[in-house]
């Protein structure tokens, strides 16, 4: 067959080859929306197309280190900044493919409740702790989509009546996520959540203070994801990320000393850096008191 002949790329084969990773579509109609005012802003309509996929940050060596005191989703640099990167790149590539559709691309602050979303787009199913758990990489991946005016046949060249069903898989309900958490959340109720104190602004109650002077990490918690059985295989390192942002510049652990010398820029550039320094640093002397250093 000559390259003349050859086929052209689907708009979702596109996104995929971009990206260079597996893309779920799913209709806008068949999504939730939480912002609907996003797609306006960027004159999406309903009518058009979601397309899913999984940012993986894990290397798994980071998970076993004893002195790491950072969730692992916090030991590389802030995901948004990588997001913020594939706007700058793959966007403008598309708008250049297909000009007649707009695209826009979405993470955490989305028009779309984008867990429910993926899963009933097929990229995976929603364990009890919320999170959504993908067969390579298992919960320890970043939700995104790219959302563009074009349809659903227009996107993925299939027919209307191809649609994904929609269906919200969830996990097989072993219950170990619950079982285990130590701020002793249950399905659908995560008032107790570590991680969510880790990030507290203002006073702490003496008992949270106990919480966290208690608790391995000074910011985040992974013990819902590390207790999760299908999670065990990424964990022993065969599905590390193979993404350069995530495997650059990784801080498992944070010191005083590391926060007080750490430039505006560097700090920006952390997960944490979204609550300012004054909660990382209380979280710090709650846990270590003066020590400059975490126990090694």
């Amino acid at each position: 067959m000559s390259k003349e002949a050859l086929p052209e790329m689907t708009l979702l084969e596109r996104v995929s080859a971009l990206l260079h990773c597996d893309c779920a579509a799913l209709p806008l109609s068949s999504c939730r929306l939480v912002r609907p005012y996003l797609l306006e802003k960027h004159a999406i309509p309903t009518s058009g197309t979601a397309l899913f996929f999984a940012v993986p940050y894990l290397v798994a060596s980071d998970a076993g280190l004893p002195s790491r005191n950072l969730s692992l989703y916090a030991v590389p640099r802030d995901y948004h900044l990588y997001i913020r990167q594939l706007s700058d790149t793959v966007l403008p590539a598309l708008e250049q493919a297909f000009p007649q559709y707009r695209f826009a691309l979405f993470s955490d602050h989305s028009p779309l409740a984008e867990v429910e979303g993926a899963a009933r787009a097929g990229l995976g199913v929603i364990g009890e702790n919320g999170l959504l758990i993908t067969p390579m990489y298992g919960s320890f991946i970043f939700v995104a989509e790219i959302v563009t005016s074009a349809g659903w046949t227009e996107t993925t060249g299939r027919a209307e009546g191809d649609k994904p069903s929609g269906e919200v898989r969830h996990c097989m309900g072993c219950g170990a996520c619950t079982a285990l958490c130590p701020g002793h959340c249950t399905k659908g109720h995560m008032d107790g959540c570590l991680s969510a104190l880790t990030q507290k602004k203002g006073e702490l109650t003496p008992d949270e203070e106990v919480t966290l002077r208690n608790h391995p990490l000074v910011w985040g918690c992974d013990t819902c994801q590390m207790v999760c059985p299908l999670n065990k295989a990424v964990l022993t390192g065969t599905h590390d990320t193979p993404i350069p942002f995530f495997r650059e510049k990784r801080l498992p652990a944070l010191t005083l000393d590391e926060l007080d010398q750490m430039s505006d820029r560097d700090f920006s550039d952390r997960a944490f850096a979204w609550r300012g320094r004054a909660v990382v640093r209380r979280n710090l002397m709650l846990k270590y008191g003066q020590e400059s250093h975490p126990e090694d």
